[in-house]
């Protein structure tokens, strides 16, 4: 009980913490009194409607996979996802929903199978998104090289049996001193079973859909500053940075993103740099930040803590056992 206790707490602070961070991030006194003076706020519910249906369809995909390992209810698993989105935005974030959903009764080892395979969705579409859009633009394409050459290094390197054996075999000593190794075993189990071509390609027709709704939040946001970009450059300059931002140190890319956002949407014609960063800045309070809120709010207001094991009807693998009850004399006398 009292590691059930140490974790409910680390939780909290987890969310809070998330909250904190994106709050001193984005709520930038002067910066943000420009950019929202200079704003059109007939734009602004499109974009918090977005951003609440963009963390939705990725919460979707999250259901989708993770129904594949468990039988926990749909609505237990999207409500688990939601509320550790306002962890996202700090290092290793993501984990806290493997610890979130852990209250409902779904093993770790599953809940992490879910996340990895949606974080490589998400990456995946980024890289195609990215040399896609990279096409037009001379100044994207020495990065998107770069970072393709890189990846082709690593999967060259994957590619041998002998490179995957001697990381395996670290990976597995390094988890047996923390007396882990059961867990990653069983984490490697179920990616196996997620990790199917035809659940791998939903996942991708979801992280389009998704990054579809985030290039139209960044299109109404530059019309908010009186701005209007063409959408492949808009698809550019969300996912080159974005995808750039999360494989920097950075939490949640910041600093990354945005210098990357307002640097290619300054190229676009007829949009000055002061626009560029306005848009940039609304944009990411509208998408981050904001989700953020929705996120600590639905953890706050509509998640259950150690009461959703219950809540969440999750089904034994196996058939159900009747209960042995141990027959009293007196009970046997009334059957009698």
């Amino acid at each position: 009980m009292k590691k059930v206790g140490w974790v409910k707490y680390l939780l909290h602070a987890a969310v809070l913490a998330g909250l904190v961070y994106a709050g001193m991030k984005y709520i930038n006194g002067q910066e943000l009194t420009r950019a929202l003076h200079r704003f059109d706020w007939v734009y602004a519910p499109f974009i918090l409607a977005l951003s609440i249906g963009y963390v939705l369809v990725k919460g979707s995909r999250f259901v989708y996979l993770l129904r594949h390992l468990t039988h926990a209810s749909r609505w237990t698993i999207l409500r688990g996802y939601v509320a550790g989105q306002a962890c996202t935005v700090l290092p290793g974030g993501m984990a806290a929903r493997a610890g979130i959903l852990e209250q409902a009764g779904v093993p770790v080892k599953d809940s992490g199978a879910a996340i990895a395979v949606s974080s490589l969705s998400d990456q995946a579409m980024f890289l195609v998104c990215a040399l896609v859009s990279s096409l037009w633009f001379d100044a994207a394409r020495k990065p998107v090289l770069i970072f393709l050459a890189g990846l082709t290094l690593v999967s060259i390197l994957l590619g041998l049996e002998a490179t995957r054996t001697w990381l395996l075999g670290l990976v597995e000593k390094i988890l047996g001193r923390f007396k882990l190794l059961d867990l990653w075993r069983g984490f490697l189990g179920s990616m196996k079973e997620v990790a199917t071509p035809s659940v791998l390609l939903g996942g991708l027709v979801n992280t389009a859909f998704a990054f579809a709704l985030m290039v139209v939040a960044l299109d109404l946001s530059m019309r908010g500053v009186g701005a209007q970009v063409p959408y492949d450059r808009l698809l550019l300059a969300f996912t080159l940075p974005t995808m750039l931002g999360r494989i920097s140190a950075m939490p949640g890319g910041v600093g990354v993103t945005e210098a990357g956002m307002v640097g290619i949407l300054d190229t676009a014609a007829g949009v000055t740099l002061d626009q560029a960063a306005a848009a940039v800045l609304i944009f990411r309070v509208g998408t981050v930040l904001f989700a953020a809120l929705f996120g600590g709010a639905v953890y706050a207001l509509g998640w259950h803590g150690d009461r959703e094991r219950r809540r969440s009807r999750v089904k034994p693998d196996g058939p159900a056992v009747a209960p042995v009850v141990a027959e009293t004399p007196a009970a046997a006398e009334v059957a009698r």
